[in-house]
């Protein structure tokens, strides 16, 4: 009997040892593993200082310099962060694009940017916007939302915007508004002057 009472108490000690690791081994369970579609995307390209130049028979037509470029697998664009494009006419400068973030077809050279968006002309004149489109077959730029354009002390506002990068062709799409500041003019009775070009709305460019 003693033999089978030792028997049956190591065999229930067995038993109550198993029972208090399963309740160990839930009380600190495994971490689970990470889902592969948590796991952060990489790129398989990456540039920092990235400048590429666009040109047509030798001469430059734009650049764009980004603090850092980046290439996706499977993803048509590349992205871009931080923006500077230069445009040119004839290989001389006469505007520059900035904005805080962009993307591009490097395949036929088409262009957005977004957060900030700034086209700054020699003269001054400039355009201030939150996103912009460059077409490169058509040379324009281009948005469906709110724009506003300096020109000395002229300022003129508008929704939706088609335009060349240098700003000598502008339309305004909608609700367009303008606020010409020409005192002496106004004394005189002229018109005023002004160097810029005027800014038709849709309408008025068909």
């Amino acid at each position: 009997m003693f033999r089978r009472m030792k028997t049956r108490n190591l065999l229930l000690s067995v038993l109550l040892a198993g029972t208090l690791g399963l309740v160990a081994c839930n009380e600190n369970p495994e971490p689970a593993a990470a889902d592969p579609k948590d796991r952060p995307v990489l790129p398989e390209q990456q540039f920092f200082d990235y400048v590429f130049t666009e040109t047509n028979a030798g001469v430059k037509q734009w650049v764009l310099k980004s603090d850092e470029m980046q290439k996706f697998a499977g993803q048509r664009d590349v992205v871009f962060s931080v923006v500077t494009m230069d445009f040119f006419n004839e290989g001389q400068h006469y505007s520059t694009l900035t904005a805080d973030s962009g993307t591009g077809n490097m395949d036929v050279r088409d262009v957005h940017v977004w957060g900030n968006v700034v086209v700054v002309k020699e003269n001054g004149d400039r355009l201030e916007t939150e996103e912009l489109y460059y077409d490169n077959e058509s040379q324009l730029i281009h948005n469906e939302i709110f724009n506003r354009m300096t020109s000395a002390d002229d300022v003129v506002t508008g929704i939706g915007l088609e335009a060349t990068p240098d700003l000598e062709y502008i339309m305004i799409k909608e609700r367009m508004r303008g606020d010409v500041a020409d005192e002496t003019a106004a004394r005189e009775g002229a018109e005023p002057a002004s160097s810029s070009p005027k800014i038709p709305n849709e309408e008025e460019a068909r």
